[in-house]
């Protein structure tokens, strides 16, 4: 196949207004949402600033929200093991969180909120009533910095 210079030149302006598109568009949402095996919804990220903003927007559908932070710096964390168990003792939600944020829709009751990170393991209890919102931070000690304010 011969080198034709006109038809580089092309592909070399298609790329460009390509890679030019790509970085002008809007980041992409890392969230993640499903429902848990009661078919109760949730919402899980919170990775960078449009999830935070998309998740705040939605907080009024869940019952339930839970932040995850390191506990000297306050920065947010991911990879936390999360299970939520009702108190007849079944396990509603079980996953490790992509993300610093979980809002889940659970039905009134009583639950444990069980986390894991790294080697600290921490549980709380919380009950919800209704037209409740509970808002639950889990803080862990990790080394992890806040990145500095623009």
């Amino acid at each position: 196949m011969e080198n034709h210079p006109s038809l580089n030149r092309r592909l070399a302006v298609v790329w460009s207004a390509a890679l030019l598109a790509a970085a002008a568009a809007p980041p992409a949402l890392a969230l993640t949402r499903g429902a848990t095996s009661q078919g109760r919804a949730f919402l899980a990220g919170g990775v960078g600033r449009d999830d935070v903003q998309g998740m705040e927007a939605e907080r009024d559908r869940y019952s339930l929200w839970i932040i995850t932070a390191a506990r000297l710096s306050g920065a947010y964390l991911a990879d936390v093991e999360l299970s939520i168990t009702n108190e007849k003792g079944v396990k509603v939600f079980e996953r490790k969180l992509e993300g610093p944020w979980l809002m889940i829709d659970l039905p009134l009751g009583r639950y444990e909120v069980q986390a894991r990170m790294a080697q600290e393991s921490q549980s709380r209890v919380t009950t919800i009533h209704p037209g409740d919102h509970h808002q639950m931070v889990l803080y862990f000690s990790v080394d992890a910095d806040v990145l500095p304010k623009r």
